[in-house]
């Protein structure tokens, strides 16, 4: 089956699931966490920054483009055949959960780290299949290196014939909390379910 279909059918069966049911790498950059009473991970690292990449409907786009509302921050790769789909579809259904119970909005945003495959024409495809409002962010190699080494993110290509040119990525997978003002809250674990997930975005927001 080609990786592509296999990879749509992840999505599917996860979308799925998570409506009717509603890791390698991590370091904190120098600040002491705080106290956390909410669901999530540490809080008070010195994580994430300002970012300039494109969207998927080819828009110019920077972090400041995310303030007015949180949003949820996954890193990963649109070729990734099992784990990727699921935490993306996770964060597609926590953010409509936290919406249905709040009201308030949730920017869910992907971050390709495979900018050489994930395209703007490629994420056009591939960002519709788990939420309208869902972002896809692609660019320029740097930049995304950029943004992916200010949130503590590791990924590395590995050879792999069986992936469109002949490499696959490997990467940590975590979920980022920013607030309304674009900065980082917290994290969540690519496991944590979408119910857990929405509890700590509504809790760390205070809605």
């Amino acid at each position: 089956m080609a990786l592509a279909t296999r990879a749509l059918l992840s999505i599917g069966a996860s979308i799925a699931i998570i409506v009717v049911g509603a890791s390698t790498f991590f370091a904190l950059g120098g600040k002491p966490p705080g106290i956390r009473d909410c669901p999530g991970g540490l809080t008070g690292a010195d994580i994430g920054g300002p970012f300039s990449l494109t969207s998927h409907e080819g828009e110019a786009m920077t972090d400041r483009d995310l303030a007015g509302s949180p949003s949820l921050l996954y890193f990963g790769y649109a070729t990734c055949p099992d784990v990727c789909p699921t935490d993306i579809a996770d964060v597609a259904a926590a953010s409509e959960i936290v919406s249905e119970k709040t009201g308030m909005s949730v920017n869910p945003v992907f971050v390709t780290i495979d900018p050489k495959r994930d395209t703007v024409e490629a994420l056009s495809e591939f960002i519709p299949y788990f939420s309208d409002s869902m972002i896809g962010l692609t660019g320029p190699q740097e930049n995304v290196d950029a943004v992916a080494k200010k949130y503590r993110v590791y990924y590395a290509e590995r050879p792999d014939a069986d992936f469109p040119d002949g490499y696959s990525m490997d990467h940590s997978s975590y979920i980022y909390l920013l607030g309304k003002d674009a900065e980082f809250i917290t994290y969540f674990k690519h496991d944590d379910p979408p119910d857990y997930i929405a509890e700590g975005v509504a809790c760390h927001i205070g809605a």
